[in-house]
């Protein structure tokens, strides 16, 4: 099994692990989200992953990073940040890749307001402050 394929499976059982413990249906949190049934069906199905834009509304809404909901990691900011502090030089450049990847992208995608887009730049800013960017 690829790894891509293992990281959609556990995609996909978050959400519906995270739809069931709030106790919605699949319409319910498909509107929570503000995303169409369709469009929710394919994310618990695993035949398409959450876009930046549902990443986002998961990390508003429910305060569940996009972290945990891709990868499964339940950092808070802070630990992130420790993390990236104490671990491996390639570690550390595949998260500064992800990093600058969401925030060269999301203004591109022109499906956030103004407002969200400053709130990720602050929620980026923080674990990966503007100093230590050079």
């Amino acid at each position: 099994m690829s790894s891509k394929l293992s990281q959609t499976i556990h995609c996909q059982e978050r959400i519906k692990h995270i739809r069931n413990q709030l106790g919605l249906t699949q319409e319910a949190f498909a509107e929570q989200l503000d995303i169409s049934y369709s469009a929710y069906k394919k994310l618990e199905s695993g035949e398409n992953l959450p876009s930046i834009d549902t990443l986002y509304k998961f990390k508003k809404r429910f305060r569940i990073s996009a972290d945990y909901i891709l990868f499964g990691e339940l950092n808070s900011a802070d630990d992130t940040w420790n993390q990236f502090l104490n671990s491996s030089v390639h570690d550390q450049m595949e998260l500064q890749y992800r990093m600058m990847y969401y925030f060269t992208h999301f203004q591109k995608l022109n499906v956030l307001s103004e407002k969200e887009q400053r709130e990720i730049t602050d929620y980026i800013n923080h674990i990966y402050p503007p100093e230590l960017k050079s």
